[in-house]
This record gives structure tokens, C-alpha cells and sequence, in this order.
């Protein structure tokens, strides 16, 4: 599958190339499964709880409750829960932000003033992790620089040489990854830059206005919206720098009319974070009689919150495509199956070989005209609900997904016998081309 911001070279190849491990590994146990996927997503949820670790460590340099309540929350938190495990470049970002953070911030013995110098060794380290997460994704930039100047200072001998050697260390990781792809290194970096931002691509995705986050954080998090500022505005007296950081991401990320929540996920990630820790601070003000009740009120109160919310407005992002990728992964399954089409998809990426599992064309069908005229060259079909009639009588339906609130296409139908590549048939890539997507 060849979208287009990889057609026009804007994305690094160092993703991918991570994640080709688990998945061939997946592919080399269990070649008819979906292993490679779980493989490939148990990964990732590993790497998230790098943003677990390092958010209580933050807490445990404050106090020993700071820890738990700070630790819990971010374990627990619907957001982070839902993007541990998706091959997304926020998540992903948002953990290497996070290792940065704990090697910059949470230093010293615990209950003593937060901040404490992180050395050369630290600010060199913490720096290829923020050039890992620049590469990983780029808009995280501005986060990282008010990161880096918070944290440094004036320092240039002890702090920012061994940050900056630790970013360019970082840079010559992508530029490996890159070349052996036989893609330019740094070239994604000016092509990202010059298609998203001065030519505007992701505008025809849609536009909001500047204030689209503020209404956006509040759909998601609803009621809970002015608890979580205000208690995040009281847990910044101990760490003002996440706060900046935050706010430095979002208003970057604002100023930007293309916007999707996930693009701002590290800022709603470390108001929650300095929520958490503010309301340990209100913890500390209870007598020491009643603190473990207290303090076990508290983490309920954050475990139904985000319960809650999880099931509220947020709800629909659980199952999205989930009939769609259902329907990949059946239409794959037989080992004889020798082409897959694609009827009515929708205008947007509708197939996907990771979850078809089998090399063998997928074409892309929108009449049924063409279905007739090509059935040869396919042997299963995946079609919405509505239009699954259309498709000529030997195609018989194996199975269609519940009636759900999505259009997505959820039937598969498929019929006996092989087929005959069909050149005159446009395969996925090739329309995603024609296209534009």
C-alpha cells in the first residue's frame, strides 16, 4: 500500500523499519494469522509505557503518593490507552518525549526540590531521544525546543553541546534508516515541510479555526474539561516546564488549520499528567488518618473518570473500521485465494495487506458492470452492506458485519475457482494514485 505522503517522500522510513521486526517475526510463526499485527502492536504498547515510567518518576521525586497517584493515572488514562498499541507517529513521539523528560526533570532523591541538574551523560542521552521523536514526528518540534531551553539554560558546555551531539546521533540513525531504502537523507524533512506547510495538502482534509483544540479537548473530556485545568494548573507549580511544553505544542499545533485530536495528544497527555499530580498535592492537605481513604477515593475517582469519558463522546474511536479490518482479515484467510476486489470503496485508503495477509492484486471496483466484466480476476469481494446485491450471482456472502453507525464496507463474498490477473482492472495503488490519496 502506497498512500501519498509516502509517494511524495514526507515520512522517514525509521518507523517502518522498526516495526518490520515484529511483524516478520509474526509473518515466520504464523503466516495464515494476524500475528504480525499483535506482535507488531504488543510492541508499541511496550514502548507507551516508557510515558507510565516516566510519569511516575516525576511523581515519585515530589513524594511517595505523587507516585502512585501520578502512576496510576497515566496507566489508566483512556487516551493513552487507546493510542498505546496504533503504529501512529503521536504515540510514538509522545513516549520518546516522555524518556526525555524523566532524564531532564525527575532527578534527585525523593520529597526534594524537582528539576535537579540532569549531567552531560543525562542532556546526551535526553538529546537523541528528542531527535528520535523529531524524527518520529516532526511538528513536535516546538515542544522540543521550549524542552530544550527550559531545561539548559545558559549552560552550553554541560547541557546543550551534549543535548545537541545527542540529537545529531539521533539524525545519523534516520539517515541509516533512509539509505537503505534508497531514499535521500533529510530529503522527507524539507518534503514535509513544503507540502503540509507552505503548500497546505493536509487543508484538503479539512480546516478548523485557531480555536479547534479548545473544542475539541473539551468534546472529549466533557465535564471533567475544567477539574483537569484547574488541577493541572496547581500541579505546574511543581513542574512549570511540562506545562510549557504543553501549551507550546498546542498553540503550535492551533496556529495549523488542518487539525485531528491525535495531533495534539502530547499536550492533553501532560495536562492530565500535572492534573494527577495536582490532585496529590490536595492530597497532602488531608490528615494523615484519613489519607489512605483519601488517596483511594482519589484514584477511583480518575479511574471512573476516565471510564467514563472512554465511553462517552470518545466511544465511537473503539470500533472505527473495526467491520472494515474484520472484513480484510476474512477475505484473506483461505490460502488458495488468488485475487481480492474492493466494490464501492470509499474515497479514502480501503484496503490493506497487512490484515488481506496474501500477495495477490486487490482492484478497485465502483459499478457493476465492472464486476462482471472482471470477475475472473478475483475470487472474494469486499462490499458494503447496501451494495453487496449487485455483485454477479456467483459470488456467494460468507459473512457481513453487524449494521453499524460507520458505511465502512463490512460483506465478503467470494466464489469458487481461480483467477486471471486483469491488467485493465486498476489495482488499489493505482487508484490511490489517481486518487490523490
Amino acid at each position: 500500500m502506497q498512500t501519498w505522503d509516502y509517494r511524495e517522500g514526507l515520512r522517514s522510513w525509521l518507523i517502518p523499519e522498526l516495526l518490520a521486526g515484529p511483524m516478520a517475526l509474526g509473518h515466520a510463526l504464523s503466516p495464515d494469522t494476524t500475528l504480525h499485527l499483535l506482535l507488531a502492536r504488543l510492541a508499541l504498547a511496550a514502548l507507551s509505557l516508557a510515558i507510565v515510567g516516566s510519569a511516575a518518576a516525576l511523581g515519585l521525586r515530589l513524594s511517595r503518593l505523587h507516585g502512585i497517584v501520578v502512576g496510576f493515572v497515566a496507566a489508566t488514562w483512556f487516551e493513552l490507552v487507546y493510542f498505546a498499541p496504533r503504529a501512529l507517529s503521536e504515540p510514538i513521539g509522545l513516549a520518546l518525549l516522555m524518556g526525555a523528560i524523566w532524564l531532564l526533570l525527575a532527578r534527585g532523591k525523593p520529597g526534594g526540590k524537582p528539576g535537579g541538574k540532569p549531567g552531560p551523560r543525562q542532556f546526551a542521552v535526553a538529546g537523541l531521544l528528542m531527535g528520535l521523536c523529531f524524527v518520529a514526528r516532526i511538528q513536535y518540534a516546538p515542544a522540543l525546543l521550549t524542552l530544550a531551553i527550559l531545561t539548559a539554560r545558559r549552560d552550553w558546555r554541560g547541557a546543550w553541546l551534549p543535548m545537541i551531539a545527542g540529537g545529531c546521533g539521533a539524525l545519523a540513525i534516520d539517515a541509516a534508516a533512509n539509505l537503505a531504502m534508497g531514499a535521500m537523507p533529510f530529503r522527507w524533512m524539507i518534503e514535509a515541510a513544503r507540502i503540509n506547510l507552505i503548500a497546505g495538502r493536509a487543508g484538503a482534509y479539512g480546516e478548523m479555526p485557531v480555536t479547534g483544540y479548545f473544542s475539541l479537548i473539551a468534546w472529549y473530556w466533557y465535564l471533567a474539561t475544567a477539574p483537569i485545568l484547574l488541577l493541572a494548573w496547581i500541579g505546574a507549580k511543581r513542574y512549570p516546564v511540562l506545562l510549557w511544553v504543553a501549551l507550546a505544542h498546542l498553540g503550535f499545533h492551533s496556529l495549523i488549520g488542518h487539525k485531528e485530536y491525535r495531533f495534539v495528544l502530547a499536550s492533553a497527555a501532560l495536562l492530565v499528567i500535572l492534573a494527577a499530580i495536582g490532585s496529590a498535592e490536595l492530597l497532602r492537605r488531608v490528615p494523615r488518618r484519613r489519607l489512605a481513604l483519601a488517596t483511594m477515593g482519589t484514584l477511583a475517582l480518575w479511574g471512573t473518570a476516565s471510564a467514563a469519558l472512554a465511553a462517552g463522546h470518545f466511544r465511537p474511536n473503539w470500533s472505527l473500521e473495526a467491520d472494515l479490518a474484520a472484513a480484510l482479515e476474512r477475505a484473506g484467510r483461505p490460502a488458495a485465494t488468488c485475487g481480492l476486489a474492493l466494490y464501492r470503496p470509499r474515497d479514502t485508503v480501503a484496503g490493506a495487506y497487512a490484515l488481506y495477509r496474501r500477495d495477490t492484486p486487490i482492484y478497485v471496483l465502483r459499478t457493476p458492470a465492472e464486476a462482471a466484466r472482471h470477475a475472473g480476476a478475483f475470487d472474494v469481494v469486499v462490499a458494503p452492506r447496501a451494495h453487496a446485491g449487485e455483485l454477479p450471482k456467483q459470488y456467494r456472502l460468507e459473512a457481513c458485519a453487524a449494521p453499524g453507525l460507520t458505511d465502512a464496507p463490512g460483506c465478503v463474498l467470494r466464489r469458487a475457482g481461480g483467477c486471471t490477473p486483469d491488467p485493465a482492472v486498476p489495482e488499489i495503488n493505482a487508484w490511490l494514485r489517481a486518487s490523490g490519496n
